[in-house]
């Protein structure tokens, strides 16, 4: 078996004190991609950040992302979240005084993505059956963004994705944490988006 996991400060959506929890699934992804980036610019001997640093608190890192990545009660379309990743990314890097410029990329089939995980680099993945028009299927998520940080090839050679879920409610009203879930890639492969988050034109310490 093969398999490789990225380390990351997963958030979860359900934490009290974010606005609008049940959609801020995107801005929760949106905020564990930026916060990684934070501390990789911070390894690569970037300047500290204020301006551009989330908030140490968690509901406040989302809440700045759910404005940042236009969210709506009906959650946040992939072109709000690629455009928030590039703008909020671009900020930190020019505060850094470090070269280079964001780039979002959508990411097409497992070995890309895969590709990406091997770099070092988290991916956004959002489940979606509606718009993707696969009513009858049943995904691990109808419709749900992700962080994608790792993945598993079994010695059978199924290949999955390994996703971090955001959390989730309890009837009770408390919430589970974020945890990692295993997603097989072929039967998900039709409802996916993967969006990639890179710097381009930098040194080479930006793939690890």
């Amino acid at each position: 078996m093969q398999q490789r996991i990225l380390t990351f400060q997963p958030y979860t959506q359900w934490e009290t004190g974010i606005r609008s929890p049940a959609s801020a699934c995107g801005p929760t992804a949106a905020a564990a991609l930026l916060r990684f980036w934070e501390e990789r610019l911070a390894a690569s001997g970037g300047q500290p950040l204020h301006q551009h640093r989330l908030p140490a608190d968690p509901a406040e890192a989302v809440n700045r992302l759910y404005a940042a990545c236009l969210g709506t009660p009906i959650g946040t379309g992939s072109t709000a979240l690629s455009l928030a990743l590039r703008r909020e990314l671009n900020g930190r890097l020019r505060e850094a005084g470090l070269p280079g410029r964001a780039r979002t990329r959508r990411l097409s089939g497992f070995d890309a993505y895969r590709a990406e995980i091997d770099a070092g680099r988290l991916v956004a993945v959002k489940f979606d059956k509606w718009f993707s028009l696969r009513w009858r299927s049943r995904p691990l998520f109808d419709y749900h963004w992700t962080v994608g940080c790792g993945y598993r090839i079994a010695e059978d050679g199924t290949r999955c994705l390994i996703v971090h879920d955001a959390g989730a409610r309890r009837r009770d009203g408390t919430y589970a944490p974020s945890q990692a879930r295993v997603a097989p890639y072929e039967p998900h492969r039709h409802v996916l988006t993967m969006i990639a988050l890179q710097v381009e034109d930098s040194a080479p310490e930006w793939s690890l």
